[in-house]
């Protein structure tokens, strides 16, 4: 479950602290108590020895790391021993009941602005009437007495709510530099995002997390994490709905949405949202809120900007069955995100300039190919077309001849089309894969006498980049069926799924005498090193199948 900002559990150094204290207030009570009179002094000492026993007891079990006392009771424990130290001491002590602001905070710092509240209000009504009956008992009451409890009922909210500030701004600091110090920029935008989410989720129990990073210069990714922290990139119809319900946020709005129903019938609904830029509440984000929240089905949901900078706003959204989010978690979240928002544009950064290093460097490869290898194809072209000339109709090589022609042909349009795509720097292609298959496969035909059949589910649009990743794997598995099988005849199928592009090639084998579980290492490697995978299934009705699994942002 997840812990509040302010939960004690949630630090362990925090609880350390606070018992190290009850430790202070004890030694505090006793040196009091040394000041009292001679008839007063023995019953305190005593009573304040109690008390540094449940000090010391608990600043032990810190201390050790053993299983703590994890309850708001310990608070309101602290603050009836005070009120028992005041009313032993009566008016010689007024010290004690000052002392009461020690159990307000230890609550507001442990449990939470409320509990600190209440404790303190417990305290200040607690003085009150020891004061009252005190004073009663004596005949008369003092005014000004009075003020010991007020000054409880005054300060002691006072003290909750800076408590709770300073929790809140340690947590900030500590999650966000303990985000900073697991997301390297260099590395990239997509493992940045894995790295901030998961950890964002983890931490504010939110089940879905959503990233959306649309940097300048390139179109938007959408990552996403579930209640097990599984981390994926969302693709197809459902990322193009969910960019759009995303990209409809304002700029520079937090905002918070929580859906329930009263009685379990009446459906209730609250949003709200706040001006990162001025700090002040408003519902200008309501209406795209509550459709991205319905989008998502979430009970409880924050949505935050980040790299508000940009043309293209980032959003994180965070939705939890678990708990409901609040003002005090956006605040949180937004000043998280304050700081980690220059490392995702740092990794942008990075990675855009990696990106046009690749493709100036695939522009001098390019060049550099089109002097030494196609000009001298092209030399091998002229002299196999005058071969052709010279070999009449009744030449027996004349057909050979003719084919190694066609053949030569190809390779060139083949080498020119590489060429082409490198020397403009170019990444894109609508359909760079299954021509280069089909080539491939006219090849194998033709040269080795193996019928290789490419079959495509739909269309398959496809950047050249994810089609130059999958092509030489294909081009060795078929080399594989070649060299270690006696099979004539393959098959190539090529199915898109919603992140991946998946090729299946299968070849038969004699079901007599199937051959041994392999794994293929150089296509494995090629897979895993663009975190793919590859499959070998020798089936049991005399087909081998081996199946490759290409992430489309590979």
């Amino acid at each position: 479950m997840y812990t509040t900002a302010a939960g004690a559990g949630s630090s362990p150094e925090l609880r350390r602290v606070l018992a190290n204290i009850r430790v202070l207030v004890a030694i505090v009570a006793a040196t009091e108590a040394m000041t009292l009179s001679v008839a007063t002094r023995p019953t305190m000492m005593l009573v304040v020895l109690g008390y540094a026993v449940w000090a010391g007891w608990l600043c032990w079990v810190e201390l050790n790391g053993l299983r703590s006392l994890r309850s708001p009771l310990t608070s309101w424990i602290d603050a009836a021993w005070i009120l028992l130290f005041a009313w032993l001491a009566g008016t010689q002590g007024t010290t004690y009941t000052l002392l009461l602001l020690f159990p307000v905070l230890f609550a507001a710092l442990s449990f939470g602005f409320l509990t600190g509240l209440a404790v303190s209000l417990f305290a200040a009504t607690g003085a009150t009437a020891e004061i009252m009956l005190r004073d009663l008992q004596v005949g008369k009451v003092a005014l000004e007495v009075i003020l010991q409890p007020l000054s409880i009922l005054i300060l002691g909210p006072l003290v909750a709510g800076l408590a709770r500030a300073g929790v809140r701004m340690n947590e900030q600091i500590t999650v966000a530099d303990r985000l900073l110090g697991e997301a390297d920029p260099r590395l990239g935008v997509k493992r940045v995002a894995k790295t901030l989410l998961q950890g964002l989720t983890r931490h504010f129990a939110a089940d879905p997390g959503l990233l959306m990073i649309w940097l300048p210069g390139g179109e938007a990714h959408l990552f996403r994490t579930d209640r097990g922290c599984d981390f994926s990139e969302v693709t197809g119809e459902l990322r193009s709905a969910l960019v759009d319900a995303l990209a409809a946020l304002p700029a520079n709005i937090a905002s918070m949405h929580h859906h329930t129903y009263l009685f379990g019938r009446i459906p209730l609904r609250y949003t709200s949202g706040f001006d990162l830029v001025r700090r002040t509440p408003t519902a200008a984000a309501r209406a795209a809120v509550q459709d991205l929240a319905d989008a998502l089905d979430a009970h409880s949901m924050l949505a935050i900007p980040l790299c508000r900078r940009g043309p293209h706003p980032c959003r994180l959204v965070l939705a939890s069955s678990q708990r409901r989010y609040r003002s005090h978690d956006a605040e949180l979240l937004a000043g998280i995100l304050d700081q980690l928002t220059p490392v995702i544009e740092n990794a942008g950064l990075l990675e855009r300039l990696a990106d046009e290093a690749m493709a100036t460097e695939r522009a001098r490869i390019g060049r550099d190919l089109h002097d030494t290898a196609i000009q001298p194809y092209l030399g091998l072209k002229y002299g196999i077309e005058a071969l052709a000339r010279k070999a009449g109709p009744d030449n027996p090589l004349r057909d050979d001849v003719q084919a190694l022609q066609q053949i030569a042909l190809e390779e060139l349009h083949t080498l020119r089309e590489l060429v082409s795509g490198m020397r403009d720097g170019s990444g894109n292609g609508d359909d760079a894969l299954l021509p280069a298959l089909r080539r491939q496969a006219k090849r194998f035909r033709e040269l080795f006498g193996i019928d290789v059949a490419v079959q495509c589910e739909g269309a398959i649009p496809m950047r050249r980049k994810l089609a130059a990743t999958i092509f030489p794997m294909v081009s060795e598995a078929l080399t594989n069926i070649r060299r270690h099988t006696p099979a004539t005849r393959s098959e190539i199928l090529v199915r898109n799924h919603d992140d991946a592009c998946v090729v299946n090639i299968r070849n038969p084998h004699d079901i007599q005498s199937p051959p041994q579980p392999f794994v293929p290492r150089s296509i494995v490697e090629r897979a895993e090193s663009v975190n793919g995978c590859v499959v070998v299934d020798i089936r049991r009705d005399g087909i081998t199948d081996l199946m490759i699994s290409i992430p489309k942002t590979a």
